[in-house]
C-alpha cells in the first residue's frame, strides 16, 4: 500500500509518498526511513483517499518512494475530517504541512503513554506487555498483521488519582457585604470563584485555582463561607442559585442558531455591544448541544480561562470540564490531552492551542471576541483560527461587539448566519465625551483638566477608574536642543525609558542601556520626554492623587497570566483606584467598580503605518469603552488631538455597523482583505546591500513572470498585484535589515508556490505570511 506522510518538525510544504505492507489508519503517526534519516511522520492519505486529489499517488515509480518502519500507535487520534482541515490550514498558510500536526499533539506525548501489546486470539499467550519487548520475538510483526494480538497507547498507566468527593463550599454573605471587606488575593480569589460558579467542592476549589486549604479555612473562620459535608446538602439548605433570564433578543438568537439541523454544520456570527449578554447565549445553545456531543470554547487569553470555566462550572456543575493551554505543565497537558481523546471531557476551554486537541465527538465550538488578534499565531506554523474551525464539520458560534471585518462580512453575504444584540443586559451603555486636546487645559502632559475632574469625581463615589494608552513604558527621550532620538543600536526604533530600572529598553530586541546625562550627538543635558506610556501615565496619576492607590497593567507588570489576575484581584477588592494599562485590559474585563474610562494617546495607534490600523484602534476603542459601568451606566473620555477623525466619532458613538460599511468600501476600492488576500513576504540579512540587492531580484524575477505569461492569470483565474519592494516599517531589528514585497491575490495557494519556488534560490532570511495582523 502506498501512504501520503506529512514530515514532522519539517518546513516541507509538500508531503512524501511512502509504502508499507499492512494496513494504516489515516491520521496515525509513523516512522519513516526517508532520506538516510528515521522522522516522524503522519499519514494523510492512501492510494483510496487523500485530503487534495493532486496528491492521490499514481504516476510515481516504486523507486520515488519512502519506506514506513513503524507505526507509532497503532491507532488514529485525528479523524479524517480534522486531517483534512489541517491540510487545508497548511494549503493557505504554507508553513511546513507536518508542523499542523506537530500541534495536534503534546510536546512530550511519547514520554508520559508507552506502548503496549496483548494477545487478542485464544491461541496465542501473549499477556499484556511492553511493544519494545514484543519487537524481540520473531516474525513478531506477522502477529500483529494476522490480527493475533493489539497493539495500543496504555493512557491508563499514568492515571492520576481520582479526586474525592466531598466538602462542598458556599457564600454565605451577599455581594454588597463582600465589597465592604479587606481579602488577601488568595481570599479574593476563591469569593470571586464562588460567586461566579455557586456551591463548589472544596477539592475542585484547590484544582482549579491552585490554592491551599488553608485559604479556604480563612473564609470560613471570618464567616463568609460555609463549609458542608456534601454539595447534596446544599439543597437542604433551600438556596438555589438564580439562573439567568434571557432577554427576548437572547432567545430569539438561540431559538435561530438551534433551528439549524445540529448536522448541517453551520457557522455563525452573534454581534452585540459589550455586556449584552452574548455569554448567556453561548451557554444556552452549549446546554442543547451537549446530549449530542462535547463542546470546545476559545478564549483569546489564558487569562480569561478562569473566569470562564467557572461560569460553565455553575451552569453544568455535573460535566467534565478542562483546561488546555501553554502554561500548564507537560504532564498536565498530557494528561488532558489524554481524557479529550477518550471522550471523558465534555467541555474544553482553552486559547487557540486548544483547538487543535483532537476533543472526541466535537460537535460545537464557542469562540469568544472573535475579532481578538490572539486567534491569529504569528510564528510557525502560521495561522488563523478561524480558517481551521470554518474546514471542521462542526457547528461553529463566533461571538464579539467588534467582530473581525472577514467575519462581519461573511455574516452579511450568508456565509454566516447573523444574529444581532442591540442593547446591554439590563444596563445602558457608557456615555461617551471626546475632548479636544488643541482647546483644552491640561494638569499633566498626559492628562486633561476634563479627565481629572472626571476622575475625582468616581473617586469620591469610592468607585474605580481605567486609563488606557497604548504602548508601555514611561517615554522616549529627546534632546531639546537638537532634537536627537535615542535609538537601538541593533534596531531601527527609539528606545523607550522605563523609569522603575532608570534604563532604557528595545522594545523590538529587548536590549537595555543607562540613560546618559548628556546627549551624544552635542553634549547638550537639555533631554526632554516625548509621548506617553503606560509607566508615565501611573506617575503623572500619582503625582495627582498622592493618597490614592494607583496600578499599572502592561506586558511589562503583568508579563505571565498569575500577575494579570493578581492585578486584577486588587482591582476587584478596591485596592486599586486607578489603573493604568495598555491593550491588555480591554480583554474581557468584567469588574462592576469601573465607571470611569480614560482614554490618552490613540492618534498615534490611528496613523500607523497599517492598513488595519484604523479598524484595530476602533475595535479597541469600542472595547475599552464598554468597560466602564457593567453594574450601572459608566462613562468614557476619550482625548485627541483629531476629534472629527472617523475612528473618534464612530466608537464614540459606538456605531460599529456605520463604520464597519465605511470600511469595506474603502477596502472593496483598493482590493484589500476580506476582498482579497495579501501575501507579505519578508528578506532580512546582516547586510543590507545584499538584502537590498536579493529582494530586487526577487522582485524583478516575480514581475517578470508576471509579465511574461500573462497567460498564467488567465489559466490559473488568479488576481495578482504587487507593491514594492519596500523597507521594512522597523527596518533595522537584531541587526538584521529588512525589506519586504506585498502581494495582492485572490489565489494565495498558486501565488505562495511560486514564491516558494523563487527564494528557495536565495540564501537568507525569508518569512511569507498570508493576510497578517499588521498589513
Amino acid at each position: 500500500m502506498i501512504y501520503i506522510v506529512a514530515l514532522s518538525n519539517s518546513s516541507q510544504i509538500e508531503p512524501v509518498f511512502c509504502e508499507y505492507n499492512g494496513h494504516i489508519e489515516i491520521g496515525e503517526r509513523v516512522l519513516l526511513q526517508h532520506k538516510g534519516k528515521k522522522v516522524l511522520g503522519y499519514v494523510i492519505g492512501n492510494q483510496e483517499w487523500a485530503p487534495c486529489d493532486e496528491f492521490l499517488p499514481n504516476q510515481k515509480s516504486s523507486s520515488e518512494y519512502s519506506k514506513i518502519i513503524e507505526r507509532m500507535d497503532y491507532i488514529s487520534f485525528l479523524e479524517k475530517s480534522r486531517v483534512k482541515a489541517l491540510y487545508s490550514l497548511a494549503n493557505f498558510y504554507f508553513s511546513g504541512l507536518g508542523k499542523y500536526f506537530d500541534i495536534s499533539f503534546p510536546s512530550k506525548f511519547d514520554d508520559y503513554f508507552s506502548l503496549f501489546v496483548e494477545s487478542v486470539s485464544p491461541f496465542v499467550n501473549i499477556e499484556k506487555m511492553p511493544y519494545e519487548e514484543f519487537k524481540k520475538i520473531k516474525n513478531y510483526k506477522e502477529y500483529i498483521n494476522n490480527g493475533l494480538v493489539k497493539v495500543y497507547r496504555d493512557f491508563e498507566t499514568k492515571k492520576p488519582r481520582p479526586r474525592k468527593r466531598g466538602e462542598c463550599v458556599y457564600l454565605k454573605i451577599s455581594s454588597i457585604e463582600l465589597s465592604k471587606l479587606k481579602l488577601t488575593v488568595s481570599q479574593s480569589t476563591v469569593v470571586n470563584y464562588l460567586l461566579l460558579k455557586g456551591p463548589t467542592e472544596v477539592e475542585q476549589i484547590i484544582e482549579d485555582l491552585d490554592i491551599k486549604k488553608d485559604v479556604i479555612v480563612q473564609l470560613k473562620n471570618k464567616g463568609i463561607i460555609e463549609i458542608l459535608e456534601q454539595c447534596s446538602d446544599f439543597e437542604t439548605l433551600n438556596i438555589k442559585p438564580q439562573r439567568v433570564i434571557l432577554s427576548d433578543e437572547q432567545k430569539s438568537i438561540v431559538d435561530k442558531i438551534l433551528s439549524y439541523d445540529f448536522r448541517k454544520e453551520k457557522k455563525h456570527l452573534v454581534f452585540g455591544p459589550t455586556g449584552s449578554g452574548k455569554t448567556e447565549v453561548y451557554l444556552e445553545v452549549i446546554e442543547k448541544y451537549l446530549p449530542f456531543g462535547n463542546v470546545l470554547y476559545l478564549v483569546p487569553e489564558v487569562s480569561l480561562t478562569e473566569q470562564t470555566i467557572a461560569r460553565l462550572r455553575k451552569r453544568f456543575p455535573d460535566l467534565s470540564i478542562a483546561v488546555y493551554h501553554s502554561y500548564l505543565t507537560e504532564s498536565k497537558r498530557v494528561e488532558i490531552w489524554a481524557k479529550a481523546v477518550k471522550g471523558e471531557i465534555n467541555i474544553l476551554v482553552g486559547p487557540r492551542s486548544a483547538a487543535f486537541v483532537p476533543l472526541k465527538n466535537l460537535n460545537l465550538a464557542i469562540v469568544d471576541e472573535e475579532h481578538d488578534e490572539g486567534y491569529y499565531n504569528n510564528s510557525e506554523p502560521f495561522y488563523e483560527i478561524h480558517a481551521f474551525l470554518d474546514a471542521l464539520p462542526i457547528t461553529v458560534v463566533y461571538g464579539s461587539a467588534t467582530p473581525s471585518l472577514e467575519s462581519y462580512k461573511k455574516a452579511k453575504d450568508g456565509e454566516y448566519v447573523f444574529h444581532k444584540l442591540t442593547k446591554r443586559y439590563n444596563v445602558e451603555l457608557p456615555e461617551v465625551e471626546i475632548v479636544d486636546m488643541n482647546k483644552t487645559k491640561k494638569v499633566t502632559f498626559s492628562i486633561s483638566e476634563i479627565l481629572y475632574n472626571n476622575l475625582s469625581k468616581v473617586l469620591e463615589a469610592d468607585k474605580s477608574a481605567i486609563i488606557f494608552t497604548r504602548r508601555k513604558g514611561f517615554s522616549r527621550v529627546q534632546c531639546a536642543v537638537c532634537g536627537y532620538i535615542v535609538k537601538c543600536e541593533h534596531c531601527d526604533v527609539a528606545m523607550t525609558y522605563h523609569l522603575d530600572s532608570n534604563n532604557l529598553k528595545c522594545h523590538i530586541c529587548g536590549s537595555e542601556k543607562e540613560l546618559s546625562l548628556n546627549c551624544p550627538n552635542c553634549g547638550s543635558n537639555m533631554f526632554i520626554d516625548r509621548g506617553t506610556g503606560s509607566e508615565k501615565v501611573e506617575k503623572e496619576l500619582q503625582q495627582l492623587f498622592p493618597s490614592r492607590n494607583i496600578g499599572r497593567i502592561d506586558a511589562e507588570i503583568a508579563d505571565t497570566p498569575e500577575k494579570l489576575k493578581k492585578l486584577l484581584d486588587y482591582l476587584r477588592e478596591g485596592k486599586i483606584d486607578i489603573v493604568a494599562g495598555t491593550k491588555m485590559i480591554t480583554k474581557g474585563l468584567d469588574i462592576y467598580r469601573i465607571a470611569l474610562i480614560g482614554v490618552v494617546d490613540v492618534d498615534a495607534l490611528i496613523s500607523y503605518p497599517d492598513i488595519n490600523a484604523p479598524l484595530r484602534t476602533f475595535q479597541l476603542l469600542v472595547q475599552v469603552i464598554g468597560r466602564a459601568g457593567r453594574s450601572e451606566k459608566g462613562k468614557a473620555i476619550i482625548q485627541t488631538y483629531k476629534p472629527n477623525d472617523p475612528v473618534i466619532t464612530f466608537a464614540s458613538n459606538q456605531d460599529v455597523e456605520g463604520f464597519y460599511e465605511r470600511e469595506l468600501e474603502i477596502r472593496k476600492q483598493l482590493n484589500y482583505p476580506p476582498f482579497a488576500s495579501v501575501v507579505v513576504l519578508t528578506y532580512a540579512n546582516l547586510n543590507q546591500e545584499i538584502a537590498r540587492e536579493t529582494i530586487d531580484t526577487v522582485a524583478d524575477e516575480i514581475e517578470n513572470i508576471v509579465k511574461k505569461e500573462k497567460k498564467v492569470q488567465e489559466v490559473y483565474k488568479y488576481y495578482l498585484e504587487l507593491l514594492g519592494p519596500s523597507e521594512h516599517p522597523i527596518f533595522k531589528a537584531n541587526n538584521k535589515y529588512r525589506y519586504q514585497i506585498f502581494f495582492k491575490t485572490n489565489n494565495v495557494p498558486e501565488l505562495v508556490r511560486l514564491l516558494k519556488k523563487i527564494i528557495s534560490n536565495y540564501s537568507g532570511e525569508w518569512i511569507i505570511k498570508v493576510n497578517p495582523n499588521e498589513i
